[in-house]
């Protein structure tokens, strides 16, 4: 009798672990993983640039069969009437705050060359991705943010 509870109970942990496993194994859905970029980059969208745009698409280029990934732009001038320094540290800052407050983190990508500063970010729990270049030719701010290759259902 006791070897049938232990067997049962080995048998409903492996049972348990296989669920979990197969749970955390699907991972977020595009749908998901847009709805998440289109409000990020809504936070985003509240920082004052002249000019500006803002896009969100799909595209399934580089991606395997049955998969794409969201795409969302931001681009914008710097606001007109200050010093463009003084102009570019603050949108620098509300950009490292907004982004910060949603959870990003820094991530490797090309560093500040020849008049344009680039910063990558990342929020590793979902694998989106924001790039933000600063140059002094317009547009001034460009932001680009990516999700990673998932299936659309």
């Amino acid at each position: 009798m006791i070897g049938k509870v232990a067997g049962m109970r080995c048998l409903g942990v492996c049972a348990l672990v296989l669920v979990l496993a197969t749970a955390c194994g699907a991972g977020p859905s595009l749908g998901e993983t847009t709805s998440v970029l289109r409000q990020d980059g809504a936070v985003l969208g509240r920082i004052e640039l002249a000019r500006k745009s803002t896009a969100l698409t799909t595209d399934g280029s580089g991606c395997q069969a049955g998969t794409k990934r969201s795409l969302y732009t931001m681009t914008g001038d710097l606001p007109q009437g200050i010093d463009p320094a003084q102009a570019s540290a603050a949108v620098t800052s509300a950009l490292a705050s907004e982004f910060h407050t949603m959870g990003y983190q820094e991530a490797e990508g090309p560093h500040a060359q020849f008049g344009v500063n680039v910063s990558v970010l990342e929020k590793r729990s979902l694998g989106i991705v924001f790039t933000v270049t600063l140059r002094t030719r317009q547009p001034n701010v460009e932001i680009s943010g990516k999700t990673q290759c998932l299936p659309e259902s």
